[in-house]
């Protein structure tokens, strides 16, 4: 992971040590954009959650971040759910309300 996603990583580790834990996170991977800049972080959902799949959060222009919530099926990614604008104080309750 490179400094945007580790950030993100840190942010939410910062306002709950265990939300990673509850939500069964794992295989966190950098995301690049179209450009080749670094702008989020994405991991998968697993264990005892609801709603298993993946969790996107990319910073976007505005210095808050967008929430993405999706599936891969039949090898084709499908967006279930998707927050903008999302301050990082809200990102614990927002990813919460999407995995379950």
């Amino acid at each position: 992971m490179n400094s945007i996603a580790d950030t993100i990583f840190s942010q939410i580790k910062y306002l709950d040590p265990l939300a990673f834990s509850a939500w069964g996170a794992k295989d966190y991977t950098t995301i690049i954009d179209k450009n080749g800049i670094e702008n989020g972080l994405r991991f998968k959902t697993s264990g005892l959650v609801e709603n298993k799949g993946y969790v996107t959060i990319t910073l976007n222009p505005r210095d808050y971040y967008d929430v993405t919530f999706g599936k891969i099926r039949k090898f084709e990614w499908k967006e279930l759910n998707r927050q903008n604008d999302v301050f990082v104080g809200d990102l614990i309750p927002i990813i919460d309300k999407m995995v379950g």
